[in-house]
């Protein structure tokens, strides 16, 4: 059959599947956190995303040419920040705050979603015993694909809570701030040197052998198990 030509390489088809399940669910959580502070915003008072058409899922509205090379290099990266005048808000400090928990709130719906699909693809993938086939694929990638949701969007939700301009955390921060303050300056005109930085010194650490000095990338981890620690206990400890 056809199917056992195209497919009868299965270490190459795995490998391509894996790409794309991570690649698919990378792009999903960046577009939905992204769409979440315009659409919040916008239903605040501020048309700002709306009129400069970022109210959108489309990817290539979200996209930040470094963040998209950090994914790719790094595994993990940032989006371009949505486009939000405050001043619009009817309630400025109440329109900040919501607009910037927005976009953790939608990963952390995707995240719980992406677990409970985990859980239930993973019986079927793991429990299917017959020789591979199509079905074999679909298990498989949906596998992935929900097991790369689950942890992207867990860690979406770690990094975005960072005090760290363009952040969520950075604009929550803001918000509560009575005034503007020196942090706030130097996180305005720095902030996004600063996070870079702290993900390639990351990486580097990662790559020279030496992970236990990758702070970041230590903090990341204990949020994600903490999150699906979370999850399986909601669930009825689905996982065991």
């Amino acid at each position: 059959m056809i199917y056992r030509i195209l497919f009868s390489n299965y270490e190459f088809w795995e490998k391509l599947f894996l790409i794309v399940a991570f690649l698919s669910a990378a792009t999903i959580a960046i577009c939905l956190h992204e769409y979440a502070h315009g659409y919040a915003a916008y239903k605040l008072g501020d048309p700002t995303a709306k009129d400069n058409d970022r109210l959108t899922l489309n990817p290539l509205m979200h996209f930040e040419p470094v963040g998209l090379v950090m994914f790719l290099l790094v595994g993990f990266g940032f989006a371009r920040p949505v486009p939000i005048n405050p001043n619009n808000f009817r309630d400025y400090k109440k329109g900040l705050l919501i607009t910037s928990f927005a976009g953790v709130i939608a990963n952390c719906i995707q995240a719980l979603i992406g677990f409970a699909m985990m859980v239930g693809f993973g019986y079927l993938y793991f429990g299917y015993d017959t020789a591979i086939t199509p079905l074999y694929y679909v298990y498989y990638f949906m596998f992935h694909f929900s097991l790369y949701a689950t942890l992207l969007n867990a860690a979406l939700i770690a990094f975005n809570l960072l005090p760290i301009y363009p952040l969520d955390g950075f604009r929550v921060l803001e918000a509560l701030s009575k005034r503007e303050n020196g942090y706030i300056r130097f996180m305005r005109r720095y902030g996004s040197f600063v996070l870079i930085g702290i993900v390639v010194i990351g990486f580097f650490f990662e790559r020279i052998g030496i992970p236990e000095a990758n702070i970041f990338g230590l903090y990341l981890s204990k949020v994600q198990e903490g999150i699906i620690l979370l999850f399986n206990d909601i669930m009825g400890g689905l996982l065991g």
